[in-house]
């Protein structure tokens, strides 16, 4: 007896939820796109990393109210991004 010999609506539904997942990354990272461009950014150049213009590179600066808050969301839509990844990359690996 073959213990990954599934029947077809078990594979038919678990097509259907590695898709559901599919489509819930994809929410989730045009979402990151939307507040990374919400975000304000932290230099007042693109280039200054490259051409030493940062002045502001070891400022004490904190983030306060809304960029925080815009950080915090990030961080976990970064989080469930990652997460939900690796369980669709589980399922996918393991069932079919």
């Amino acid at each position: 007896m073959n213990l990954f010999a599934y029947s077809n609506s078990f594979k038919e539904t678990t097509n259907a939820v590695i898709f559901g997942l599919e489509i819930f990354c994809m929410i989730v990272a045009i979402v990151m796109i939307i507040v990374g461009l919400v975000q304000n950014k932290k230099s007042q150049t693109g280039l200054s990393a490259l051409n030493g213009g940062n002045d502001e590179l070891f400022a004490n600066s904190k983030e306060r109210g809304l960029d925080k808050t815009l950080s915090q969301v990030m961080l976990g839509l970064g989080i469930i991004l990652a997460l939900v990844a690796v369980v669709m990359a589980i399922l996918t690996n393991v069932i079919l």
